[in-house]
């Protein structure tokens, strides 16, 4: 204003200049513009059975460095299937999958009956009594569902392959202490033969160490320290080929010990290898994550060894990868365990509080950190993360509160491909605040310019006016339907800037605002010796067509326009045509021409104007040429 009045211009015109070049600057379409490019990425994502809860929670997709995945039920079926029964020195593999309870039972090879073994009978009554799950049958659908916990589930439905029935025993539940992660083991006191029959399943480790004897033969014997070993072995074992275990122990007369929460000494009775196979997408999911530079870790509840397995099956981790157990995690300071991250894909045998403690050291780090789960217990860590994801069908009600997103399918593949939306989200929105800033600081700096050359105004308020609502207007808003490029999920975009606006993005703005202004400002100075009207619509013009050519520049940060087909947004085809068709009008129709102080143009004027405007496209061009070449080699 100081150097507008100086140059003999009005207060009234400057006032006015100074109040259009506010409305200028201040992009009041991009609020409007940012709805529209979420809601419609959100539309996108609901078509990939990913439902968005929380519009925020959009700009994190893009984002998104890292994955933490609950094992059972996002990388597996959470679909349990008894196949292993090691009890008495002996292994039995059970046949069947799923929940259906039909499948032979297996001794070396050779299909038994499994009421005639003793120990089965026994390894078959433990997992009804210690089942409150039920599978059914569902009509019409031809599947079986399950009411209750999955692991539950499976050694109900292996009570049921042994021969036992609903109704048959005659073995009323008395007490039961459910599990608990901190315990580790489930137990229930049934009437069975007039006494208190307790039964326990838990984590191997917990449940021998509860333990003094050991089931064999129809009776128990003492449990010795080498014996012990020799069961733990066996655990190992099974863990190392992916099996889930849970050890089995009882005691025939118990009492009501169980009532006060404290177990009378067990009996050992064997071992059940239960397996929850992977998810087929899951694999695959996993190494377009990798190519996106996306890391994933696997947070369970499951021993580290069974843990490690799974890992390398899914395609998280090979032999050189460590695993952090729980026990081991709360041994660590923070910066100790932080050090770890670097070298660690898999956490195990961790509690609800061991989740929320790796996704705030994440976080710490710097981290944009996803985080899926299914069950009540996932609920904290779901809120703690970036991003909270569920699973809508096996998801519990808390965990679907809790959380950002929905999984409809409770496939895995669409975290990935929501976060390929999100970052072309992210990337659309870049593209339109780097459109409507540069060509504002290329107004601001055209009309700054000529104040400090001792110029006259080179737009009148009206004409600014004109190109913030009419011209940004219908550019902006086409430029953001832009479809999705390609490669979104390469290497090439394994780094996302943290905030949209980053160092590049402005000095790529004011880079534009640059050029836009010293090519106005030419226009306006050649023809300022002639008529001053002609010097204004000159200067519209030029700048107008510079905003036709910026829009079409901004639909790619390195890629060259010409490699891009137009027709793939017609809404920037439709738009350009309109405003070029409005831009003539307000030359040439003679309402316009007394509104806005135009007058009409030579078509050589009109080719002057927009060869000066293609500047920006071809000093950008350029630019993206070394972006791909000279950089792309040199990235420091």
């Amino acid at each position: 204003m100081v150097f507008g009045l100086a140059a003999g211009e009005s207060l009234r015109q400057m006032f006015a200049t100074v109040v259009s070049l506010a409305v200028s600057i201040i992009p009041e379409g991009l609020p409007i513009v940012m709805t529209l490019v979420l809601a419609s990425g959100v539309w996108r994502m609901t078509k990939r059975n990913v439902l968005v809860k929380k519009l925020q929670a959009v700009e994190a997709l893009g984002q998104a460095k890292i994955i933490a995945v609950d094992k059972t039920g996002t990388l597996t079926k959470n679909e349990m299937t008894l196949e292993k029964v090691y009890v008495d020195g002996k292994t039995f593999d059970v046949e069947g999958r799923g929940y259906e309870p039909e499948g032979r039972v297996l001794l070396k090879g050779a299909a038994v009956e499994p009421l005639n073994h003793p120990e089965l009978v026994l390894a078959g009554r433990v997992a009804l009594f210690c089942s409150n799950a039920h599978a059914m049958y569902v009509e019409g659908k031809n599947i079986w569902k399950v009411s209750g916990d999955p692991t539950e589930a499976a050694l109900g439905v292996f009570g049921r392959k042994i021969g036992f029935r609903d109704g048959e025993q005659e073995s009323p539940k008395i007490a039961e202490l459910p599990f608990d992660y901190l315990t580790k083991y489930h137990a229930t006191i049934h009437r069975f033969e007039n006494r208190n029959f307790l039964t326990v399943v838990g984590a191997p480790e917990k449940i021998l160490e509860l333990c003094d004897r050991v089931w064999r033969a129809k009776k128990s014997e003492k449990l010795s320290g080498a014996e012990k070993e020799g069961l733990e072995a066996v655990f190992f074992d099974m863990s190392q080929r992916g099996f889930r275990v849970l050890a089995f122990a009882i005691n025939p007369d118990a009492g009501d010990s169980v009532t006060s929460g404290k177990l009378p000494p067990l009996i050992f009775g064997g071992f059940f290898g239960m397996k929850d196979p992977l998810r087929e997408e899951v694999k695959g999911a996993i190494e377009r994550a990798k190519q996106a530079g996306i890391r994933v870790v696997m947070i369970t509840g499951d021993h580290k060894i069974t843990a490690r397995a799974i890992a390398e099956e899914a395609g998280l981790a090979d032999g050189k990868d460590g695993v952090i157990t729980g026990e081991e995690l709360e041994k660590l300071s923070d910066e100790e365990l932080s050090k770890k991250f670097g070298i660690c894909n898999v956490f195990a045998r961790v509690t609800p509080e061991h989740k929320m403690r790796i996704i705030e050291l994440f976080r710490k780090r710097g981290e944009v950190v996803a985080m899926t789960g299914d069950g009540v217990n996932d609920a904290p860590s779901l809120a703690a993360a970036d991003l909270g994801v569920a699973m809508g069908k096996i998801g519990t009600e808390v965990a679907k509160e809790a959380a950002d997103l929905v999984l409809l399918d409770d496939n895995f593949g669409s975290v990935i491909s929501a976060v390929e939306e999100g970052r072309n989200i992210y990337k659309t929105i870049r593209k339109v605040i780097l459109y409507l800033f540069s060509t504002g600081i290329g107004e601001v700096l055209t009309i700054s310019g000529a104040m400090f050359m001792g110029l006259p105004l080179p737009l009148l308020p009206v004409q600014i006016i004109w190109l913030n609502f009419v011209t940004d207007g219908f550019l902006d808003v086409s430029l953001a339907m832009e479809p999705r490029e390609d490669g979104l999920l390469g290497r090439r975009y394994a780094k996302p800037a943290r905030y949209i606006l980053d160092s590049f993005a402005m000095k790529r703005m004011v880079f534009m605002g640059i050029i836009i202004a010293l090519g106005s400002l030419f226009v306006f100075r050649q023809y300022l010796d002639g008529d001053l009207e002609k010097a204004l619509t000159m200067t519209l013009t030029t700048l107008a067509v510079f905003q036709w050519f910026n829009a079409w520049n901004c639909k790619s940060e390195d890629k060259s326009v010409f490699s891009i087909n137009p027709f793939k947004n017609m809404f920037l085809v439709g738009a350009t045509i309109l405003i070029i068709g409005l831009q003539f009008l307000a030359v040439y129709h003679p309402f316009m021409q007394r509104f806005l102080h135009t007058v009409p143009l030579t078509a050589w004027e009109w080719v002057y104007a927009a060869s000066i405007a293609a500047s920006i496209l071809l000093l950008e061009e350029v630019r993206k040429l070394l972006a791909r070449t000279v950089f792309a080699r040199n990235p420091g």
